[in-house]
């Protein structure tokens, strides 16, 4: 019997046509599937990196969104990063340049300046290709099934005005079976496109039947479609939230408060524009926890429903793993809330940071301890061999022996390596208590200052880069003296660069401009810049005071100097400053920012004026600064939190004297080099100044000053002056370690 096809038993039918496209749209394939990007993230002033967002496993899209369908976790490894310049050569990164991220699947980038060019900065960049290689090449999908995948990757960013923050390119697996999850699928089009097709097979049954059936089908149809394309619009168009999914991590993973732009990648985002103001982001020490508010900064849209949300860590956290969480609505109207966390570990200081203190006497290596690293030395006195002296977090004081008289440490906490030099041409390179390498500079003269004189006169480290800046005696140079980089990587030193002007006796390196601060006794700011090839290349400012030490806070770029004998301070703007090049012959080139020269009455009772000069590297903006070759006075200041307009200014400052040392003798100041330093605490936040006694000739305590206290602490009406009755160290303010 022939059976009858009604247009009741035929609606079902078109339904389910319909409807298939629906549940068949996660199952397109193509010949390679997504899974993550590499990202250029600019995360501070003038810093940015290139950072691998792995969006497999714990990271993937929940079916049916297979923006990022992985659910296997895929390592990669054998990363080589090669960037691309407007002009000049290629720059070439190993896998060093890359580090895991939390999650153990994406990879923070290392900061590059994007001021200076290239090979240490990425100014002028339009182009980075990533290439590596998959740890397993078996691979599931959301969707429940499997593929396989060719072992190897390449990935690309390319702008030709030069790459920007947010410039990405997809790092895309490709099949070897013809699978594979494909080009993302956004489930709205995907619907729209199948439910269309549902319909449009109504046109195959219309020759089955009489002309005016067929025309009810087809009205029916229209009809039908129309019901089924309202019925299946995605509820977050109407009433519901949309689930998002963040990735376990941010990008990059760490970040300083207050200094650092993180990101939040995830998938589920609906359809619509989101804008900054759409998102309220948060953090807690616990996900779900009691929460702060980020502003956010900026929303990008990568692939499908995928989308970067870049926010600045708040000034007000303390060191610790804090949890992220969004939400927010789109431009259509549709709402979205993170069903997650995505985790982020706060310091109130990085490597970029730290790498701005001064080359002064004191080196400070932090992390979960925090050590100091004191010479027994000089310029002019002392003895050989070094102190180790626990600061924060336990432990025993060391002596580690030197040949020579140390006169300069520097630590990067990075590696956890220390490096000093001595009066004669000898670096050492100290690891824990342990001199693993002693190496010899280029100096070839003693250089001459106010406080003695030295081969060797100071070291700094930047820590962004492994570098080492050594200040130095040269023959032949106008000033008698001059610069030697040393890579610390692979020990090779550049050739000595010599100096027009006297160099500081106390250098301090901007990682950010890839400038070496060096003010000086000749009456000259003079600035370093270190070139696209490494090269350095001289500028002088003659502002005409006996300048002793420089100091900077690295999150606004605000420059000082010391003024020996004097009680005065020298404060500029370097985000504001103008270069001139060299010409006609001349080996140095010019440069000016807005700054002035400020007197402290209250300085002007220092010993020897002021002379050695720290800022803590983070987010307080306060700094210290002390006299030389004994007396016990000393001074803290607060610098401004922002740059970038006008003549910058001390927002408030204070002078006291360091007690009465444990053994009961008066606390005496050291010689040249200073010995003062600064550093944020990794473990309570704070800012604190170390300066050591000599009161004997040798180190014998270090004093440590919570800078915060000591500006807060009662002064005498109407002055700048702590009030002497005070007691600084009942009160905490200062406290004393023993050197040996």
């Amino acid at each position: 019997m022939r059976k009858v096809i009604t247009v009741r038993n035929i609606l079902p039918r078109i339904c389910l046509l319909a409807l298939a496209g629906v549940f068949l749209a996660p199952a397109a394939r193509a010949t390679s599937v997504p899974v993550g990007v590499i990202s250029y993230d600019v995360t501070g002033l003038g810093i940015a990196q290139l950072d691998i967002i792995n969006f497999t496993g714990p990271n993937s899209s929940v079916f049916p969104d297979t923006t990022f369908p992985v659910t296997t976790s895929l390592p990669l490894s054998g990363l080589s990063l090669t960037i691309s310049f407007a002009s000049g050569p290629d720059e070439i990164f190993g896998p060093s340049y890359f580090t895991l991220a939390g999650d153990g699947l994406s990879f923070n980038g290392t900061a590059l300046s994007t001021l200076s060019g290239q090979p240490s900065g990425l100014n002028g960049a339009i182009g980075a290709t990533l290439t590596g290689s998959f740890s397993t090449t078996s691979i599931a999908l959301n969707d429940g099934s499997t593929d396989t995948i060719d072992s190897s990757f390449s990935a690309s960013i390319s702008d030709p005005t030069g790459l920007t923050d947010g410039d990405f390119g997809v790092i895309d697996a490709t099949t070897t079976t013809g699978g594979g999850g494909g080009t993302p699928v956004v489930p709205e089009p995907g619907t729209w496109s199948m439910v269309g097709t549902g319909i449009a097979a109504l046109a195959t049954l219309r020759r089955r039947f009489s002309k005016p059936l067929a025309a009810r089908f087809a009205r029916i149809g229209i009809t039908l479609g129309l019901c089924c394309l309202a019925a299946l619009v995605p509820l977050q168009a109407h009433a519901q939230t949309a689930s998002v999914r963040l990735n376990a991590w941010t990008a990059p993973s760490t970040g300083a408060s207050g200094s650092t732009f993180v990101n939040v990648n995830g998938t589920g985002f609906p359809a619509g524009t989101i804008t900054p103001g759409d998102v309220t982001l948060t953090l807690s020490s616990t996900c779900g926890g009691s929460p702060t508010a980020a502003p956010v900064n900026s929303v990008l849209h990568l692939i499908g429903s995928a989308d970067r949300i870049q926010f600045e860590i708040p000034s007000l956290l303390a060191t610790g793993l804090y949890f992220v969480s969004v939400s927010g609505t789109t431009s259509l109207g549709n709402h979205f809330a993170s069903s997650n966390c995505s985790e982020v570990q706060v310091s109130h200081t990085s490597t970029t940071l730290a790498a701005c203190l001064p080359s002064s006497s004191l080196a400070v290596l932090s992390g979960t301890h925090v050590t100091a690293y004191v010479p027994n030395g000089s310029w002019g006195t002392g003895s050989t061999g070094v102190q180790v002296v626990p600061i924060e977090g336990g432990g025993s004081t060391a002596s580690i022996s030197t040949p020579g008289e140390v006169n300069s440490c520097s630590s990067n906490s990075q590696t956890g390596q220390t490096v000093c030099v001595a009066n004669n041409t000898d670096v050492y390179e100290i690891t824990g208590t342990t001199l693993t390498q002693t190496l010899t500079s280029g100096s070839n003269a003693r250089a001459g200052f106010s406080g003695g004189s030295c081969n060797n006169c100071g070291i700094s480290i930047n820590a962004l880069t492994n570098t080492a800046v050594i200040a130095m005696g040269l023959s032949g140079s106008v000033s008698n003296s001059g610069v030697q980089l040393l890579n610390l990587a692979n020990n090779t030193f550049a050739a000595p660069f010599p100096t027009v002007r006297i160099v500081s006796e106390n250098q301090s390196v901007d990682p950010n401009r890839n400038l070496i601060l060096s003010p000086g006794e000749s009456g000259s700011y003079d600035l370093i810049r270190i070139g696209a090839s490494g090269g350095l290349t001289e500028y002088v400012n003659a502002i005409g005071q006996e300048f002793d030490s420089a100091a900077e806070d690295c999150t606004t770029g605000i420059a000082l100097s010391s003024d020996e004998f004097t009680g005065n301070l020298y404060i500029t703007d370097l985000s504001q400053s103008v270069f001139t090049a060299p010409t006609g012959g001349v080996p140095n080139g010019t440069w000016t920012a807005p700054g002035q020269l400020v007197n402290f009455p209250e300085f002007d009772f220092f010993t020897a004026g002021t002379d050695g000069i720290s800022v803590a590297a983070g987010t307080t903006h306060l700094g210290i600064v002390s006299g030389e070759f004994g007396g016990n006075t000393f001074g803290v200041f607060q610098l401004p939190a922002t740059s970038g307009t006008g003549t910058p200014a001390f927002v408030d400052y204070a002078a006291a004297a360091m007690p009465s040392t444990p053994d009961g003798r008066a606390f005496s100041a050291g010689f040249d080099p200073h010995t003062i330093t600064a550093y944020t605490s990794p473990n309570d936040g704070r800012a604190y100044g170390l300066i050591s006694d000599w009161v004997t000739g040798v180190p014998t305590y270090v004093g440590v000053i919570d800078l915060q206290k000591l500006l807060s602490a009662p002064r005498t009406t109407g002055t700048h002056n702590v009030d002497p009755t005070y007691d600084l160290l009942a009160h905490g303010v200062i406290r004393y370690v023993a050197t040996h």
